[in-house]
Protein backbone atom coordinates (compact mmCIF):
# COMPACT_ATOMS: atom_id res chain seq x y z
CA UNK A 1 0.00 0.00 0.00
CA UNK A 2 2.68 2.85 -1.65
CA UNK A 3 1.60 5.74 0.36
CA UNK A 4 -1.27 5.18 1.80
CA UNK A 5 -0.81 6.91 4.89
CA UNK A 6 1.14 9.80 3.33
CA UNK A 7 -2.33 10.54 1.48
CA UNK A 8 -4.29 10.34 3.98
CA UNK A 9 -2.45 12.28 6.48
CA UNK A 10 -2.06 15.23 3.46
CA UNK A 11 -5.65 14.93 3.02
CA UNK A 12 -6.61 15.61 6.57
CA UNK A 13 -4.03 17.99 7.66
CA UNK A 14 -4.85 20.32 4.82
CA UNK A 15 -8.25 20.56 5.30
CA UNK A 16 -9.86 24.10 4.42
CA UNK A 17 -13.24 22.53 6.07
CA UNK A 18 -14.54 19.41 7.08
CA UNK A 19 -18.52 18.72 6.72
CA UNK A 20 -19.41 16.52 9.91
CA UNK A 21 -21.67 13.67 8.49
CA UNK A 22 -23.70 10.50 9.53
CA UNK A 23 -23.10 7.38 7.80
CA UNK A 24 -26.82 6.49 8.56
CA UNK A 25 -28.12 5.39 5.71
CA UNK A 26 -27.15 1.55 5.96
CA UNK A 27 -24.14 -0.35 6.71
CA UNK A 28 -21.35 -1.34 4.34
CA UNK A 29 -18.12 -2.85 4.04
CA UNK A 30 -16.07 -2.75 0.90
CA UNK A 31 -14.89 -5.97 -0.59
CA UNK A 32 -12.14 -5.12 -2.81
CA UNK A 33 -9.22 -7.17 -1.74
CA UNK A 34 -6.29 -5.76 -4.26
CA UNK A 35 -7.39 -1.87 -4.38
CA UNK A 36 -5.41 0.14 -7.21
CA UNK A 37 -3.20 2.73 -5.12
CA UNK A 38 -1.05 5.36 -7.68
CA UNK A 39 1.46 7.92 -7.12
CA UNK A 40 1.74 10.81 -9.11
CA UNK A 41 4.13 9.72 -12.04
CA UNK A 42 2.71 6.24 -12.11
CA UNK A 43 1.45 5.16 -15.77
CA UNK A 44 -1.72 3.29 -16.24
CA UNK A 45 -4.29 2.31 -18.84
CA UNK A 46 -7.71 2.87 -19.09
CA UNK A 47 -11.22 0.94 -19.52
CA UNK A 48 -14.77 2.41 -19.92
CA UNK A 49 -16.11 5.57 -17.73
CA UNK A 50 -18.44 4.33 -15.31
CA UNK A 51 -21.82 5.55 -16.52
CA UNK A 52 -23.27 5.25 -12.40
CA UNK A 53 -20.43 7.27 -11.34
CA UNK A 54 -19.91 10.31 -13.54
CA UNK A 55 -15.95 11.10 -13.28
CA UNK A 56 -14.95 7.88 -12.37
CA UNK A 57 -12.62 5.34 -15.08
CA UNK A 58 -11.47 1.96 -14.66
CA UNK A 59 -8.04 2.13 -14.53
CA UNK A 60 -5.14 -0.77 -14.70
CA UNK A 61 -1.74 -0.76 -13.70
CA UNK A 62 1.18 -2.71 -15.48
CA UNK A 63 1.68 -4.64 -12.57
CA UNK A 64 -2.24 -5.66 -13.55
CA UNK A 65 -3.78 -4.40 -10.28
CA UNK A 66 -6.99 -2.40 -11.38
CA UNK A 67 -10.05 0.33 -10.09
CA UNK A 68 -11.68 3.00 -10.70
CA UNK A 69 -9.63 6.39 -10.08
CA UNK A 70 -11.18 10.22 -10.52
CA UNK A 71 -10.36 11.14 -14.13
CA UNK A 72 -9.03 14.48 -13.81
CA UNK A 73 -5.61 12.74 -12.47
CA UNK A 74 -5.13 11.40 -15.41
CA UNK A 75 -3.23 12.51 -18.23
CA UNK A 76 -3.41 11.34 -21.96
CA UNK A 77 0.23 10.11 -22.79
CA UNK A 78 -1.18 8.86 -26.24
CA UNK A 79 -1.54 4.93 -27.01
CA UNK A 80 -4.07 4.64 -24.49
CA UNK A 81 -1.20 5.24 -21.77
CA UNK A 82 -2.00 7.82 -18.99
CA UNK A 83 -0.15 9.47 -16.54
CA UNK A 84 -1.15 9.64 -12.89
CA UNK A 85 -0.91 13.97 -12.34
CA UNK A 86 -1.49 13.10 -8.44
CA UNK A 87 -1.06 10.33 -5.89
CA UNK A 88 -4.68 8.60 -5.10
CA UNK A 89 -5.45 6.26 -2.50
CA UNK A 90 -8.82 4.11 -2.95
CA UNK A 91 -9.18 2.69 0.65
CA UNK A 92 -13.08 2.30 0.70
CA UNK A 93 -14.26 2.99 4.59
CA UNK A 94 -16.20 0.28 6.21
CA UNK A 95 -19.54 2.19 8.21
CA UNK A 96 -22.14 0.87 10.70
CA UNK A 97 -25.32 2.51 10.65
CA UNK A 98 -25.08 5.59 12.97
CA UNK A 99 -21.22 6.20 12.64
CA UNK A 100 -20.06 10.02 12.14
CA UNK A 101 -17.88 11.03 10.02
CA UNK A 102 -15.82 13.92 8.87
CA UNK A 103 -15.68 15.06 4.83
CA UNK A 104 -12.58 16.94 4.02
CA UNK A 105 -13.28 15.70 0.47
CA UNK A 106 -15.37 15.54 -1.92
CA UNK A 107 -14.91 14.14 -6.03
CA UNK A 108 -17.67 13.00 -8.13
CA UNK A 109 -20.36 11.68 -5.01
CA UNK A 110 -17.79 10.23 -3.38
CA UNK A 111 -16.11 12.00 -0.01
CA UNK A 112 -12.83 11.50 1.91
CA UNK A 113 -13.94 10.90 5.02
CA UNK A 114 -12.10 10.13 8.61
CA UNK A 115 -14.25 8.03 11.24
CA UNK A 116 -14.18 8.69 15.12
CA UNK A 117 -11.38 5.98 15.49
CA UNK A 118 -9.30 8.01 12.84
CA UNK A 119 -9.89 5.72 9.89
CA UNK A 120 -9.94 6.75 6.53
CA UNK A 121 -11.37 6.23 3.44
CA UNK A 122 -14.04 6.86 0.80
CA UNK A 123 -17.57 6.60 1.94
CA UNK A 124 -20.76 7.32 -1.26
CA UNK A 125 -22.60 10.06 -1.03
CA UNK A 126 -25.93 8.36 -0.73
CA UNK A 127 -24.53 6.35 2.25
CA UNK A 128 -24.18 9.60 4.19
CA UNK A 129 -26.48 12.29 5.19
CA UNK A 130 -25.17 15.68 6.85
CA UNK A 131 -25.41 16.57 10.85
CA UNK A 132 -26.83 19.63 11.14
Amino acid sequence: MRGQAQWQNRIMKNLTSVVTLSGGTADYEDRDSAPLFLEEGDVVTTGVADATWPGWVWAESPEGTKGYVPEEILQSLGGGYFRVTASYDPTVLSLKRGDVLESARQIHRWHWCRNEQGNCGWVADYLLREIV
